[in-house]
């Protein structure tokens, strides 16, 4: 039998008043939602100033953070950021390899809940949306009811990718996603990022409301794909180049310093080489001698 995804639980317990559980509610947004922006980063000035000037030109309405993984760059980032009208926030200490990428979830997501966002959309320093693509994530929305909104590529065999996410402040901000985040910050681990966070969309998928699910049914995907409302507007392969956004795996740093300069700002090809500015590669590695206690 197909389970009834309208079903409620009527109780009535001889030591209490008759109650009634409801179902889980039809839709997960039941209104276009609200989008915010962060901007996970270490430095990259340039970049992020490529950011700021895209998001002035083609998405104004929508709130945006920079995090940034500690820096020496941190000062004159905040600084842009002030004057962009957007926020900025950074790591006391910048952090062993992809620690610093957790911490702009579990920043932008505290940062998405006070300011009232419905949905969160991570990008990375150097995916630059050259379009405006609010719209068709809000439409993406609105019909899937998904938790999360994102792709795959083929290239490397990812069924699930972080460079650009999008994720539903009210599921992805719930305590036992958050505390697990500051768990693998406080005690760090070599992980993939990507696989880390696909479990928990995948989790969230098998909690999906009855219009999600619907959505799942007629949009079917293999397991190490699922989890996810699929955006195409990312495409399916991050090395194929795309005429709606930069992305560094098919862009070079002169494709970075040519869209700078037909947006007004005064960079080099040299100043795209570096993203970390001269702090080289990473932080220290990740040992027991040097992981948070």
């Amino acid at each position: 039998m197909k389970p009834d995804n309208s079903v409620e639980i009527i109780q009535h317990w001889n030591h209490g008043e008759a109650m009634r559980c409801p179902p889980t509610p039809e839709s997960l947004f039941a209104a276009a939602p609200r989008i915010g922006v962060v901007i996970g980063t270490f430095a990259a000035l340039p970049y992020i100033h490529l950011q700021l000037e895209a998001r002035r030109r083609l998405y104004p309405d929508i709130p945006l953070l920079v995090h940034d993984d500690g820096s020496l760059q941190a000062d004159r980032i905040a600084s842009l950021c002030k004057s962009y009208g957007c926020d900025f926030e950074s790591n006391s200490t910048r952090q062993p390899p992809y620690v610093g990428d957790l911490t702009a979830f579990v920043g932008g997501l505290a940062w998405a809940q006070s300011t009232g966002l419905d949905i969160l959309v991570k990008f990375s320093r150097r995916w630059l949306f050259l379009t405006d693509w609010a719209t068709s994530l809000r439409a993406l929305a609105l019909e899937s009811q998904y938790a999360t909104f994102c792709s795959y590529t083929t290239s490397f065999n990812f069924g699930f990718r972080t460079e650009c996410i999008g994720l539903a402040v009210a599921k992805w901000g719930c305590a036992e996603i958050v505390e697990d985040l500051w768990g693998s910050i406080r005690r760090p681990r070599e992980m993939l990022v990507e696989g880390y966070l696909h479990e928990f969309a995948r989790r969230l998928e098998r909690h999906n409301c009855p219009r999600a699910e619907r959505w799942r049914e007629a949009h079917p995907m293999p397991d190490h794909r699922s989890g996810y409302a699929l955006w195409t507007l990312m495409g399916t392969d991050r090395c194929e180049r795309s005429p709606y956004y930069l992305w560094h795996n098919f862009a070079k740093c002169a494709e970075y310093q040519r869209q700078a300069s037909e947006w007004g700002l005064n960079y080099s090809v040299a100043d795209f080489e570096d993203p970390n500015q001269g702090a080289g590669i990473q932080a220290a590695p990740i040992t027991s001698s040097n992981s948070p206690q």
